[in-house]
């Protein structure tokens, strides 16, 4: 009898360390395009799982709905656009930007094959993924350099580059803000890039990895490692260019090897950043400079950055021996 108690205690206490397994740690990215290949093969290449991590990648469509993910605590970490983090710092959110990869807008305005000027583009529908993302802000860049007024277009939001791309195949939009591949494939399909918009050199945080401070505060070991995995990942897209472009194919369904070679090219070649992501605070300056009201006006660039776990790393020698 007391063998038969022992047995079930011993059963018992297996069960609930079985069940008591913690859940993978989510991380959320933003769209279907080749602006997230530094994470996707990250998480691919293993270099997450090397630190300690049991990683698994959310795809949540637009900046908007990444934050609230972030903020309701149900992803720690987040890769997407940067302009709505720090709209919702200003308004008091305890969110932070902790890297950065590429600075520039790398985003194409994609129009039907009958609209060949800018100036066609008045009067006409115009998607972008979430109005206040970077999507919306590649357009207001187009549309300053083209003298053209916002009021002068309808600006409709898609939810994400395969629907802004199906959209504008299907003549609902006249044009729409795509990144790779969706501009390569909507090129294939016909359509006529008005703009590459990464030609007008303007400063800016493309995609950016953002957490909360608070966090940091408590997971800082937890985000040291992330962000070294991510690092890892980020040297393994620009070095080798074959694995990454199987990466590639997996998240964005690409069939052709020429597309992908132009994925890689362009993030893993051409926008992949600085040596270390560091988020370089002139790009947030660029959108201050850009927002409304006194708090934009008032903030500093350094009130929505934590560059100092990158700090942490290369002082410990996690960058030594890597190349641009």
């Amino acid at each position: 009898m007391l063998l038969r108690v022992f047995g079930l205690v011993v059963l018992s206490i297996i069960v609930c360390v079985g069940s008591s397994k913690a859940a993978p740690m989510r991380i959320a990215y933003s769209a279907i395009s080749g602006a997230m290949s530094s994470l996707w093969v990250a998480q691919e290449g293993g270099y997450f799982k090397r630190e300690g991590l049991d990683t698994e990648l959310l795809y949540i469509g637009g900046g908007s709905l990444l934050i609230q993910a972030m903020l309701s605590g149900d992803v720690p970490f987040a890769y997407g656009p940067s302009v709505p983090v720090i709209n919702a710092s200003l308004r008091g959110a305890d969110l932070v930007l902790i890297g950065n990869t590429g600075n520039s807008l790398v985003f194409s305005v994609m129009s039907r094959p009958e609209i060949k000027q800018p100036a066609q583009l008045k009067g006409k529908k115009i998607g972008v993924t979430r109005l206040g993302g970077s999507t919306d802000w590649a357009l207001d860049a187009a549309l300053k350099h083209w003298n053209i007024e916002r009021g002068q277009i309808t600006v409709i939001q898609t939810g994400g580059m395969p629907e802004g791309l199906a959209a504008l195949s299907a003549g609902a939009l006249d044009a729409v803000i795509l990144s790779p591949p969706s501009n390569f494939r909507a090129a294939k399909a016909g359509m006529h890039e008005l703009e590459d918009v990464g030609q007008l050199k303007i400063t800016f945080p493309n995609t950016p990895l953002s957490t909360t401070r608070s966090f940091i505060r408590t997971n800082r070991d937890t985000a040291l490692r992330f962000l070294r995995g991510f690092t890892q990942g980020l040297q393994r897209l620009r070095t080798d260019k074959e694995f990454s472009m199987k990466v590639l194919f997996k998240y964005t369904k690409v069939p052709d090897a020429e597309t992908l070679s132009q994925l890689h090219q362009t993030y893993g070649v051409r926008y992949s950043g600085d040596r270390i992501p560091y988020v370089r605070p002139e790009s947030i300056d660029e959108i201050l400079k850009r927002t409304p009201g006194k708090e934009a006006r008032d903030a500093k660039a350094g009130d929505f950055i934590d560059n100092s776990l990158l700090q942490e790393l290369d002082k410990s020698g996690g960058f030594k021996g890597q190349a641009k």
